[in-house]
């Protein structure tokens, strides 16, 4: 009775142990299960985040290339200007003075780009679904160059109304007949050389103009290194964005 009696213990004993280690293996499954959609889920979150970030910086990118070279053009006639204005010459390029006023020190160019979705994805957290640590460096650097800004704001607004302050009283006579056509001016009843000579003995006398300029053409210097700093940062991101789209299609 008492062999008999072990024999059943053991065979019970086999029995727990085997109950046990089911559900040890069932829990493991569950858990790998678990974490498998876990895993699973964040990876459809992380697609759909790196497409909406996609879609915001190839529109950045549209808007840095534009203001680059829009920004390019102002400052080539922001030189002439300067050219002029040391020559000071009243022949050397009278007709196109005007032009050089109007699209080169008096023209202002900044890309404005969107951040909004990073923003709203870094403060939510999300951010970390993104596994590229390349990619996630290179969108905080673009954000702490976005929240640095450019140079001081109120100083180039400043330095732009006083040019328009010093330019304004001689700048209507240099004006020529398309941008005159363009901002709804009529061809004034003097237009003579001797109207536009005045005018430019005028702007050729203002020792103040020159040195305005070339302040303002420092500061649009500037802003356009860093602006084609902040395309390379974005179709940097836009490249590594497609990569990572790219391996999980």
């Amino acid at each position: 009775m008492k062999l008999l009696s072990e024999g059943k213990t053991g065979k019970y004993f086999k029995y727990a142990i085997g109950e046990i280690v089911l559900v040890v293996i069932g829990i493991l499954i569950a858990l790998s299960i678990n974490n498998w959609n876990q895993y699973s889920n964040d990876r459809e979150k992380e697609v759909a985040i790196l497409k909406e970030l996609k879609k915001e910086f190839e529109e950045n990118s549209i808007r840095y290339k534009e203001t680059i070279e829009a920004q390019t053009f102002t400052i080539k006639s922001n030189q002439s200007f300067m050219d002029c204005l040391e020559k000071k010459n009243l022949n050397y390029k009278r007709d196109s003075i005007g032009y050089f006023i109007m699209y080169g020190p008096l023209n202002y160019y900044k890309a404005e780009p969107v951040i909004g979705a990073y923003q709203s994805i870094n403060a939510s957290g999300n951010i970390s679904l993104i596994q590229n640590s390349e990619l996630k460096s290179k969108l905080a650097a673009f954000d702490s160059e976005i929240s640095q800004g450019f140079e001081d704001e109120s100083s180039s607004m400043s330095l732009l109304n006083l040019l328009h302050v010093e330019v304004s009283p001689i700048l209507e006579p240099l004006l020529t007949t398309e941008i005159r056509e363009r901002v709804g001016l009529k061809q004034p009843q003097n237009m003579d050389v001797e109207y536009q000579n005045n005018a430019l003995l005028k702007l050729y006398e203002n020792q103040n103009i020159l040195s305005l300029v070339l302040i303002r053409s420092q500061m649009e210097n500037n802003r356009l290194m860093l602006q084609r700093k902040m395309l390379t940062y974005t179709d940097e991101i836009i490249e590594l964005i497609n990569n990572e789209l790219n391996t999980k299609n």
